[in-house]
C-alpha cells in the first residue's frame, strides 16, 4: 500500500471559496428584499381591489338593483395598479405583485361564492388592461416625479389618500348613465320531423344528457330537466339546472306552433346584475322539415355594453345549443 499525502486547498482555491460564500451571503438579503417587496405589493393590490370591489358593489345600485360598470372593471383595477407601483419599485416586482394581488382579491370572492369562475374569466381582459395601465402610469409617476421630489413619502401618502377619492368621483360620475339593458338572443335548428313530434319534446324534459361545452365545464349553469305543471296560459314550467332553477309562467300556448313564457323566479348564480325576462319556442313547417326557434330575453346590468353583450349572447346561445342537441337526439331516436 502506498502512502498518499493528503491534499490541501491552495490559497487560490481558498480565496475563490470565500468569494463564493460571500456572494451567497450577500444574495440572501437581496432575495428576502425581493420576496418582501412582492408580498407588500401583492397585499396592496389585493386589499385595495377587494375592499374597493365590496364598497363599489354595495353602493352601485340602480332602483334597488346592483350594477357593475366601467368603474368596477377598469377604474378600480387602474387605481389598484397605480398604488401598487408606489410600493413595488422594480418592474419585475411590480408584475409579480399584480399577479399575487389578483389571487388575493379574487380568492375570497370565489371561495365565498360572491363571484363565479366563469364571470371572473370573462371580466379578466378588462381587468388586465386596467391593471396594466394603472401600473405603468404609477411606475412613470414614481420614477420621474416622486423619486425626484423633495418629500417623496409625502407625495406617496397623498396618492394613497387620493385613490379612494378618485374611485368615489368616478362612481358618482357613472351613476346617471346606469340603466338595465334588455336584448333577445335567438337560436334556430332544422329537424327532419313533424311539428307535433317536436312540440312533445319542448313541452318538458325528464332528463338531459348532452355533451357539456367549455363554458359549462368552467361554471355556466347546466340544464338538467324541465317539468310542466298545467298546460295552457297560466300554467307553470320549471327548468332545473345543476346550480338552481328557473320558474316560468306560460303566457301563450298554441300547440304545436308556439309557447311563450315569462320568467317569474330564478335561483341561478348569475348575480343580481344578470337575469332572464322571458323565453319562447316557435315551431314552423318549412320545405318538408321543421324549423325550431328558441328566443331568450335577458336583463343585464353590466357595462360597458360593447364588451359584455357578446359574452351574454355567447352564454345564452350555449344554453340553447345544449337543449337543441338533446331535442335532436331524442327526435331522431324516435
Amino acid at each position: 500500500m502506498s502512502n498518499q499525502t493528503p491534499t490541501t486547498p491552495s490559497d487560490h482555491e481558498l480565496e475563490h471559496q470565500r468569494e463564493h460564500e460571500g456572494a451567497l451571503e450577500r444574495a440572501a438579503p437581496a432575495k428576502r428584499r425581493i420576496l418582501l417587496g412582492v408580498l407588500a405589493g401583492g397585499l396592496t393590490a389585493g386589499l385595495f381591489g377587494l375592499v374597493g370591489y365590496l364598497l363599489l358593489t354595495a353602493t352601485g345600485f340602480v332602483n334597488g338593483a346592483a350594477y357593475l360598470g366601467s368603474v368596477i372593471f377598469f377604474c378600480l383595477p387602474f387605481a389598484a395598479g397605480f398604488v401598487t407601483a408606489m410600493v413595488a419599485r422594480h418592474k419585475g416586482i411590480l408584475f409579480a405583485s399584480l399577479i399575487l394581488g389578483v389571487i388575493f382579491c379574487f380568492g375570497p370572492l370565489l371561495a365565498t361564492g360572491k363571484e363565479g369562475l366563469i364571470c371572473v374569466l370573462m371580466a379578466a381582459p378588462l381587468i388586465a388592461v386596467g391593471l396594466a395601465a394603472g401600473a405603468w402610469g404609477g411606475f412613470l409617476i414614481r420614477k420621474y416625479v416622486i423619486d425626484k421630489a423633495r418629500h417623496p413619502k409625502v407625495l406617496t401618502m397623498m396618492i394613497f389618500l387620493m385613490a379612494p377619492l378618485f374611485l368615489m368621483g368616478a362612481n358618482s360620475a357613472e351613476a346617471p348613465s346606469r340603466s338595465p339593458r334588455t336584448h333577445t338572443v335567438v337560436t334556430t335548428m332544422v329537424v327532419d320531423a313533424p311539428p307535433e313530434k317536436v312540440w312533445q319534446e319542448i313541452r318538458s324534459l325528464d332528463s338531459l344528457s348532452s355533451s357539456k361545452s367549455f363554458l359549462m365545464i368552467m361554471g355556466l349553469p347546466v340544464p338538467q330537466r324541465c317539468v310542466i305543471q298545467g298546460e295552457g296560459v297560466g300554467g307553470k314550467r320549471i327548468c332545473y339546472f345543476d346550480q338552481g332553477y328557473i320558474e316560468e309562467r306560460i303566457t301563450e300556448w298554441q300547440p304545436p306552433n308556439s309557447m311563450k313564457l315569462e320568467i317569474t323566479a330564478s335561483t341561478l348564480p348569475l348575480g343580481p346584475w344578470l337575469g332572464f325576462k322571458e323565453a319562447s319556442y316557435e315551431v314552423k313547417r318549412e320545405n318538408g322539415k321543421t324549423l325550431l326557434t328558441r328566443s331568450s330575453t335577458i336583463i343585464s346590468r353590466l357595462a360597458p355594453a360593447w364588451y359584455w353583450t357578446g359574452f351574454e349572447r355567447l352564454g345564452v346561445e350555449t344554453e340553447h345549443r345544449y337543449l337543441f342537441e338533446e331535442f335532436k337526439k331524442r327526435i331522431e331516436a324516435k
